[in-house]
């Protein structure tokens, strides 16, 4: 799991300030101070975007996703439906 010192890290890396990073990701810089702090959890697509902007490959996870999906799209188990 990716938590707020590993957002910082990546960031400070990437050599982006809190308030570059803000911009990027279309917030203020005290919603990256939350995230980093873990203080706020961070949105899976600003997540995605966060690795770009730090240039880290998330390739291997979105391969990975794209397996999963297509092994259950071949088995189209429907009886895996959500109970009430």
């Amino acid at each position: 799991m990716i938590n707020g010192d590993d957002l910082r890290a990546m960031r400070v890396n990437a050599a982006i300030s809190q308030e570059k990073m803000a911009k990027k990701l279309d917030c203020d810089r005290k919603t990256i101070i939350n995230y980093e702090l873990g203080v706020s959890d961070i949105r899976s697509k600003q997540l995605f975007m966060w690795l770009v902007y730090c240039k880290i490959d998330s390739g291997s996870l979105l391969n990975e996703i794209k397996q999963i999906r297509d092994q259950v799209n071949r088995t189209k188990t429907s009886s895996l439906q959500d109970e009430e």
